[in-house]
């Protein structure tokens, strides 16, 4: 019975999130009220509020599940001594957040006080790409956190302009282009494996 009651709230809240992605795909943010997902899910007032206070909840549970996920990929990713290598790094995210391109794409669009998903991401990334520097030899210690932030930046707008152009076949493509660009940026020449 229990395993009965589980799958039905796991369905449920999987409706609603995917109901919640839905319309973050077609308005605003501050556009969706807790009455359109009720509409568009099928559910009841009740139903709803069983598992969330408000969009507001909603939205931050499905922001921080994204984000574990990301930072868990990012462990990863720079638990891999060799992933100094951001052309392979884009495209092994890229290929990571593909099959989450929607729900990412739609909370990228949320930006209030407490939910700012895209900029949430860059920032782990800064972080991670930061610690993975520190340790390895560096020649301009100093200039770790603004490599780290060109790192981060280049790499995130590299995803969300691949995501916003549909450019499933085009990341390839991207990622040579950029190739000059990363053999010539001072963080990859001066980091070198201890």
């Amino acid at each position: 019975m229990d395993y009965k009651l589980d799958l039905r709230v796991i369905k449920t809240r999987n409706n609603i999130k995917n109901t919640f992605i839905q319309l973050l795909n077609e308005k605003d943010f501050e556009q969706i009220t807790v009455q359109n997902i009720l509409e568009k899910a099928l559910i009841n007032r009740s139903t709803f509020y069983k598992h969330y206070a408000d969009k507001f909840e909603l939205a931050k549970t499905i922001s921080e599940e994204i984000l574990t996920d990301y930072s868990l990929f990012l462990e990863e990713r720079f638990a891999d001594k060799n992933s100094d290598d951001l052309s392979q790094y884009i495209t092994a995210v890229y290929d990571r957040l593909l099959n989450q391109k929607d729900i990412i794409c739609a909370l990228w669009k949320i930006n209030t006080y407490s939910i700012h998903v895209y900029d949430d991401m860059q920032l782990l990334l800064k972080n991670k790409y930061k610690a993975y520097i520190a340790t390895h030899n560096v020649s301009n210690p100093e200039l770790a956190d603004y490599h780290a932030c060109i790192y981060a930046s280049l790499v995130t707008t590299t995803i969300k302009y691949i995501f916003d152009n549909n450019g499933q076949n085009m990341t390839q493509k991207i990622v040579e282009s950029l190739k000059p660009f990363l053999d010539s940026v001072a963080f990859h020449q001066d980091i070198s494996l201890k």
